[in-house]
């Protein structure tokens, strides 16, 4: 079915609609449910870049910072139990990177998204870190995603033409090339911090 029916019926109540959007992807993540990847797409045909891409960050922080709170305060012995052995390494990366370690994590996905919020709430790491940590190493592949997501709003009809178009061929360009800038960029901003501490 062709996406701008679906936003057709966004634009008749867009209020209720973003808030039911939100809503569900903020559940959907603090129940570990991998479901990022697809709900910044669809927020791009939706909602477009800003928008979407402004969504998509608040909705999935927001629900991972409550799957973090839950493993912390409910789930910490049975996290504890199955994730001992991923729990030993990001401990280690905590220990010696902080919120930057989480950044890193967030930008190349080496960890779940849902795994790695578990594993995070039975670490010492503050709140308030790991929210911010996570919105900010999320942010580029959302961005891309979104993109994407917007290109296929553009297209009027399915066809094999539609689908090799300019738009939607760059838009997959730049998720086949987003894990090597994104550990580009962190190899940058690793040589900028230790300068820093020097």
């Amino acid at each position: 079915m062709n996406p701008l029916i679906y936003q057709k019926y966004f634009q008749q109540a867009p209020e209720l609609a973003i808030v039911i959007f939100f809503l569900t992807l903020t559940v959907a993540t603090s129940l570990s449910l991998p479901v990022t990847g697809v709900a910044s797409v669809l927020a791009g045909i939706l909602l477009g870049h800003f928008a979407g891409t402004a969504l998509v960050v608040m909705a999935c922080t927001t629900g991972g910072t409550l799957a973090f709170l839950s493993s912390r305060f409910i789930l910490h012995d049975r996290v504890q139990q199955r994730f001992g052995g991923q729990l030993a390494v990001v401990n280690q990366g905590i220990q010696r990177d902080g919120a930057f370690y989480v950044f890193g994590l967030r930008m190349v996905p080496v960890v779940p998204f849902w795994l790695l919020n578990l594993l995070l709430g039975i670490t010492p790491m503050q709140v308030g870190r790991f929210y911010l940590a996570t919105a900010a190493g999320m942010l580029p592949i959302t961005i891309v995603l979104v993109h994407f997501g917007t290109q296929i709003s553009a297209v009027e009809k399915f066809t094999l033409q539609s689908i090799f178009s300019p738009g939607l061929l760059f838009s997959l360009c730049l998720l086949g090339v987003m894990p090597f800038v994104t550990r580009g960029l962190l190899r940058l901003l690793q040589r900028a911090r230790c300068a820093a501490s020097k």
